[in-house]
């Protein structure tokens, strides 16, 4: 396990990255959420490990050990992959987005169908540059999403209490009573051994950088994606939560009927946090097995 690697892009850019899993086994990317890091990566580690599989978790520019690109989109994400893969010697590899990295997976199958092998999306962010695709989304991301100024305003006070409150723990108030609030499955996730630390160290990490970093990143989920999923030639399969509060099962139903051949596999009673946590097995399986 390595966890604060970097390598050098070609434009003189720093790549932050961490390695979990097998050290010698075939290459996975794994794309983390927003706001989020290289971190998220190590939910992964034993049982990559345990199927031969090297995880290569990459901060995306201006998040943890990665600078920033100013101007980027998902679209100029696949090169900066390319290059650390290069950097790392590898030839051919799968992909596995979580969340909000579920675009940057999909833009890197798109752009490089002779290297990517297969593309896993857990309850992957769908576009949202539409208002009527913003409908089912979680409360506080459809407020922040309608309102620019009020989430550039906001966005310092809500990173410094999530601070305070990862501090003080999600047995206390005020995380408790927010936990209380999300899907029992949910619930029952983050209370697992080593989810709720393994999550608050990779958001940490990923706030790092300050409230500008942040929204960069952010607000591209809120404009149109500079690629067509429909051009997608590899193998893509969906994972989603059908009680997924925060981004809603239906909208990424209809992103995975644009993609030619994509599996869906939509799960009853599934929420956001325990779909990635409860279904590592059967993607790193599915990855493995293409």
């Amino acid at each position: 396990m390595k966890e604060d690697e970097q390598v050098r892009l070609p434009d003189g850019r720093a790549l932050g990255y961490a390695e979990y899993g097998d050290p010698a086994g075939e290459p996975v990317f794994y794309f983390h959420g927003w706001p989020s890091s290289r971190y998220q990566g190590k939910l992964v580690h034993e049982l990559a490990a345990e199927r031969g599989l090297r995880i290569i978790a990459p901060d995306r520019p201006g998040v943890g050990l990665s600078d920033p690109l100013p101007g980027r989109g998902f679209g100029s994400w696949p090169q900066d992959v390319a290059h650390c893969a290069d950097a790392l010697g590898i030839g051919r590899f799968r992909l596995y987005g979580v969340s909000g990295g579920g675009p940057y997976a999909l833009a890197t199958a798109a752009a490089l169908p002779e290297r990517v092998i297969a593309a896993a999306i857990l309850c992957g962010a769908p576009p949202f540059g539409e208002p009527a695709d913003r409908a089912g989304m979680h409360w506080a991301y459809r407020t922040l999403a309608g309102l620019k100024r009020l989430r550039r305003f906001a966005l310092p006070g809500v990173i410094g209490a999530s601070r305070w409150m990862i501090d003080r723990g999600q047995h206390r108030a005020p995380m408790s009573w927010m936990i209380r609030g999300i899907p029992p499955s949910d619930r029952e996730a983050i209370a697992d051994a080593g989810c709720w630390d393994s999550v608050t160290r990779s958001y940490l990490e990923g706030v790092r950088g300050g409230p500008e970093a942040v929204l960069t990143e952010g607000e591209l989920y809120l404009e149109p994606w500079d690629f067509s999923p429909e051009e997608i030639r590899v193998p893509v399969a969906f994972w989603h939560g059908l009680a997924d509060k925060n981004l809603p099962c239906e909208v990424a139903k209809k992103l995975a009927a644009r993609i030619p051949g994509a599996e869906g596999h939509w799960e009853p009673g599934e929420g956001h946090y325990s779909l990635p946590l409860r279904y590592r097995v059967p993607v790193l399986d599915w990855l493995r097995a293409r």
